[in-house]
């Protein structure tokens, strides 16, 4: 069917964008966990240097080489790329590494953002008020002066007044983000490669899905061309056998017509020879419509419909046959052979079963394999029609006799047109039958019965 091809590609389209689509995914699942992990690496960081901060102002006069110091160790790590504590104003900064990038432009709020050169976080805090030491004065000295507060505005005027206790200052850290490209340049091109390896296998897949289209396309026309080449064989040399066949009826009809011009209207016995004309035209009559039903084309209609049925339909139609020669016809199903056979009757009841076919047609295939094996059946014989369930799922339609067989060196002879082991026979009805499950891409064959007898068979039957 035209649809199927584009159902296949369809669904392996459908395929290849639900795993792109999951790549995307995971890719943008793993660059988070990568800027997370630059994110918890610039808190752990930050929260570290606002308590040194507060640590160190109990430094007094100390305070910006020791924070400085800080600063300095920060960014020899490989990690942190600037830091920077600025004043409120922003005219104060202590500052270490790549200052450039810490970008000084007041208000100074915290947050963070991520930037070409780095991740940037701000935070924002209060330096603590300075507390009374254990002396008595307003510091932590132990004089019972001034504290540490004068020394700190002895050193530095405008840094003691930026960063004097109770005042809000800002810490600025810069962290390297080279380590969360890399991690996701990584993920991007093994994402990439998964979903490129994908598509390799739905082309690989796609491709090898036509080859085998293509393959038992090419197989089905083989098997045509070679069932339509095996029935123009058949059919010429069915054309021969009609020409033969008709040639000797024609003569004699001819030879008892000119008898009866030649002697006129009172020949003695004129009515016997009438009637010799008339039985011999009726004989070439049916030679024609058998070449007919054989040469005719045959073109399914499938229907599923049971063999039983139609098996007792044939059994009532063959029924002046199988009287005159007391033979019994038994219909069973799942047996082989004759060892099941109840000759007490015409017919037996058998479970039901269905197959598919054109009923008329197999109707007509079953009744020249009846024929047939009624009239190969001896006085009081009997003839089975078994049908029996294969391996692979389909039906296998058999006809067994307890007649004398089929000669070895006429096997071979069989199902050809007008080719037959009985005076009497027309050598069609196997032939028909071939062309019948040819139709029908069926088996047909021969096999002797055990014991004697022949078995015509019908195999891949779809029930």
């Amino acid at each position: 069917m035209k649809w199927q091809p584009w159902m296949a590609s369809s669904g392996l389209l459908l395929a290849l964008a639900a795993l792109a689509a999951w790549q995307w995914d995971e890719y943008g699942h793993e660059c988070d966990l990568a800027r997370e992990t630059v994110s918890s690496t610039a808190d752990s960081v930050m929260n570290a240097l606002v308590g040194g901060v507060r640590s160190h102002r109990r430094l007094g006069q100390f305070f910006a080489e020791n924070i400085q110091g800080v600063l300095d160790g920060l960014v020899h790590s490989k990690d942190v790329r600037a830091a920077a504590l600025i004043s409120e104003d922003g005219k104060t900064v202590l500052a270490a590494g790549a200052t450039t990038l810490v970008h000084l432009q007041p208000p100074l709020v915290s947050g963070q953002n991520w930037q070409p050169n780095g991740f940037r976080l701000i935070k924002t805090f209060r330096l603590p008020s300075e507390t009374p030491g254990p002396g008595g004065g307003r510091g932590g000295g132990f004089g019972g002066g001034r504290g540490w507060g004068g020394r700190w505005q002895s050193r530095d005027d405008a840094t003691s007044k930026s960063f004097a206790p109770g005042k809000t200052v800002a810490a600025v850290l810069v962290v390297d983000r080279q380590r969360a490209d890399l991690a996701c340049r990584r993920a991007a091109w093994l994402r990439g490669s998964i979903v490129a390896a994908g598509s390799l296998v739905v082309l690989c897949v796609a491709l090898a899905w036509r080859a085998s289209v293509r393959l038992a396309e090419a197989h089905g026309r083989e098997r045509s061309m070679a069932l339509e080449a095996r029935h123009f064989r058949d059919l010429s040399q069915a054309a021969a056998g009609l020409a033969h066949e008709t040639r000797n009826p024609l003569g004699l009809i001819r030879g008892w017509t000119q008898r009866l011009a030649d002697a006129g209207p009172g020949l003695p016995d004129g009515r016997q020879q009438v009637q010799a004309i008339i039985e011999e035209c009726d004989r070439l009559t049916a030679r024609i419509n058998q070449f007919l039903a054989f040469a005719r084309p045959s073109e399914p209609k499938l229907e599923r419909f049971d063999p039983a049925e139609v098996a007792a339909e044939l059994t009532v139609l063959l029924d002046p046959d199988l009287s005159s020669k007391r033979v019994s016809l038994c219909c069973t199903v799942g047996l082989r052979g004759l060892g099941g056979l109840s000759p007490s009757g015409p017919s037996a009841a058998v479970s039901r079963t269905t197959i598919v076919g054109d009923r008329e047609l197999f109707r007509q295939a079953l009744f020249n394999l009846l024929q047939n094996a009624v009239q190969a059946s001896p006085e009081g014989g009997a003839v089975e029609v078994a049908l029996t369930r294969t391996v692979h799922g389909t039906t296998r339609v058999e006809v067994a006799d307890r007649g004398s067989g089929v000669p070895a060196d006429a096997i071979d002879k069989l199902f050809t047109p007008y080719f037959t082991t009985r005076t009497n026979g027309t050598g069609l009805g196997l032939a028909i039958v071939r062309r019948i499950a040819a139709a029908h891409g069926w088996e047909v064959g021969y096999t002797p019965g055990v014991g004697g007898g022949a078995i015509f068979w019908l195999d891949g039957i779809h029930g």
